[in-house]
């Protein structure tokens, strides 16, 4: 599917997923204020930065989409990136600040309403769902833009489960200390699933060789092109979570033009990279192979 129609899908899923999210967070504010739960609240405050991460989604959906200039040659695929590294720093200050509440309230435990706190988490967790649903990168081929606000919204869900328990323990047995202690355990898990998709970001801003991608596979296969007898200066990365881009130099014996053809096949139909520069030089020596 053409990129231009995946952002599209994205922009249009972002706009539903943020119409809900800001009213179940409204929701569960209220009813965070009412049962006097830190976990209600920090749910509510990490349903925020869904809607931020939303609307930054939204954003960047629409900026990747403006064509090259003179000046940005590439076009604006970086934006994507840069939006789902700003999410992913954003998700952890949050988590700090619960960690930070929740250990505070470890040591000052709180009366806090069960009954609300599982009624208002068990609505918030079916608005996630259906956010989750929306913004399934499976549906958006993969684009890491999209992956960030899902993992916003999948932690929320996460989250939601979390919150509903403590409800009912609350609700049950009184045991006041379970609602700081869900919020600690899921805001570790949080950090640990969002760092990886921060990392991701990061490679892809450095220019590393996508982990999808054998590099040295990728010159074997060149290597075993007929006519090609050594390869140079083989560079792989990422301009965007679904644009990889290829630089190579490949030095033949003969029919050069047949073996641009098939090394330009090869690249696109076994690895999917379709942006490639590939210089070669024809030579009359004999070059041992590599």
């Amino acid at each position: 599917m053409n990129e231009d129609v995946y952002i599209i899908k994205e922009r249009r899923a972002f706009l539903f997923s943020m119409i809900i999210c800001l009213f179940f967070m409204s929701l569960e504010i209220i009813g965070g204020i009412f049962a006097n739960s830190l976990a209600l609240i920090s749910d509510a405050l990490h349903m925020s930065t869904d809607a931020g991460a939303l609307f930054l989604g939204i954003i960047v959906a629409s900026i990747s989409r403006r064509p090259k200039t003179k000046t940005k040659t590439f076009g604006y695929h970086r934006a994507e990136i840069l939006g789902a590294l700003a999410n992913g720093l954003i998700l952890w200050m949050l988590m700090g600040f619960l960690l930070y509440k929740a250990i505070t309230r470890i040591f000052h435990p709180q009366i806090v309403t069960g009954p609300i706190v599982f009624i208002v988490a068990s609505i918030g967790l079916f608005a996630n769902i259906f956010m989750a649903k929306l913004l399934n990168p499976k549906h958006h081929g993969h684009g890491l833009n999209i992956k960030a606000a899902y993992f916003h919204v999948l932690s929320d869900l996460v989250t939601s489960v979390g919150v509903i328990i403590s409800g009912i323990i609350i609700w049950t047995t009184s045991w006041y200390l379970i609602d700081p202690i869900i919020t600690i355990i899921f805001a570790i898990i949080i950090l640990i699933t969002s760092g990886r998709m921060i990392l991701q970001a990061i490679n892809i801003l450095m220019e590393s060789t996508p982990s999808e991608i054998d590099i040295q596979k990728v010159s074997e296969d060149l290597l075993n092109i007929q006519g090609v007898k050594q390869i140079h200066e083989l560079h792989i990365w990422n301009i965007s979570s679904r644009v990889i881009s290829l630089s190579v130099h490949l030095i033949c014996i003969n029919n050069t033009q047949k073996i641009l053809k098939q090394a330009h096949e090869l690249l696109k139909n076994k690895y999917n990279i379709h942006h490639t520069t590939i210089q070669i030089e024809k030579t009359t020596s004999n070059i041992p192979d590599d």
